[in-house]
């Protein structure tokens, strides 16, 4: 999002509440400026609430003249329902500045009462715009927000072909924080297990590995491949640098989310950027941009059958895997290009502020 911005000659600011051990940093330097005593005593009450400290604010008047020296006419906030965020909210509709929230969500999701309430109070109380990055087949007008656009995430997209030649050996990628038991990674293991005997395959596991629970979990994840004698069939990365992750994808024929409940999955995209064909599961977020048998497939959560069943569909048909391969990048092009996010999100400014973003 930040390139296709900054491509557009649009100055792009970006302020944080917490910083990742793996980001990619290069396009713009993240700022984190001096926490509120206020946020400090919160979060000594009730915790950070996790990596990304929903309790996290900085210094009021201090942040108040960080955007008064900035003056920005457009500021995208994620997730209003944090206390950083509505801050930015508020002193950005004192400067007049257009407003848009951002929340990985489907945008014709069932929502209950309360929470469709919520969202148009914040809506109207900030007149802003609210964008999502996904969208299903299915439509359901009584669960629409007025002033909410579907706004694909921008990914990537790949020329080279030349790293999915037909080899004899598959090699598997899945990249997935190992603190998350949701993400699956046992799951993958048993699945390699099982199909290790009738196919030549390798396997890449990658996550972060930064903090005390993340490092518990890889210890037990790695007990378990060594314990099932597959050392030599799946290896296993922490910390893998953001700006080194392009160079997985391209040595890898095919990636494999098994997460459940993964709220969008962005390497499931990235993924289909650099022609790999997907495994995710059904719920998965960015499920919606796999066409089932044809960039990917789709399979049933924590369900061991249905992921060995879609390993072995793909690595036993070597012209399938070419050809998934080549229609994930074509896919790409026509849905996820920088062009086709940055004309969404032109309309959207068009629609909503009346406003005109083109050069």
């Amino acid at each position: 999002m930040v390139k296709t911005f900054q491509e557009q000659n649009h100055e792009v600011s970006f302020h944080v509440a917490s910083l990742g051990a793996t980001e990619d940093h290069t396009l713009v330097t993240p700022c984190r400026y001096p926490q509120s005593k206020l946020s400090v005593l919160t979060e000594r009450l009730f915790g950070q609430g996790g990596v990304n400290r929903p309790n996290y604010f900085p210094k009021l008047y201090h942040y108040w003249k960080v955007l008064q020296r900035l003056k920005p006419d457009v500021v995208i906030i994620r997730d209003p329902f944090k206390f950083f965020s509505f801050l930015a909210a508020l002193y950005s509709v004192a400067l007049r500045a257009r407003i848009v929230f951002y929340t990985q969500e489907n945008i014709s999701r069932a929502r209950s009462r309360k929470t469709k309430i919520a969202q148009n109070i914040i809506i109207s109380l900030f007149r802003a715009a609210w964008m999502v990055p996904i969208k299903s087949d299915e439509q359901a007008p009584a669960s629409m927000i007025r002033h909410m656009f579907y706004i694909p995430l921008p990914i990537p997209i790949q020329i080279d072909t030349s790293h999915h030649e037909i080899r004899e050996e598959v090699k598997i990628l899945m990249i997935g924080k190992y603190n998350q038991e949701r993400k699956n990674h046992l799951l993958l293991i048993d699945a390699i297990n099982s199909i290790k005997e009738k196919y030549k395959v390798k396997v890449t596991m990658v996550g972060e590995c930064a903090r005390d629970r993340q490092k518990v979990r890889f210890a037990r994840i790695r007990e378990s491949v060594y314990d099932l004698g597959l050392s030599h069939l799946i290896d296993m990365q922490a910390n893998v640098p953001y700006q080194k992750i392009g160079d997985l994808y391209k040595t890898h024929d095919v990636f494999v989310l098994p997460a459940v409940d993964e709220q969008y999955g962005v390497s499931v995209t990235e993924a289909l950027g650099y022609g790999l064909p997907v495994i995710c599961t059904d719920t998965c977020g960015a499920r919606f941009n796999i066409v089932n048998g044809k960039n990917g497939l789709i399979v049933k959560s924590n369900s061991l059958t249905d992921l060995i069943t879609a390993l072995e569909s793909l690595v036993s048909d070597k012209d399938q895997l070419a050809l998934m391969s080549k229609n994930s990048r074509e896919y790409v092009l026509s849905n996820l290009s920088g062009n086709i996010f940055y004309q969404r999100f032109t309309d959207l400014m068009q629609q909503r502020f009346n406003l005109n973003c083109s050069n």
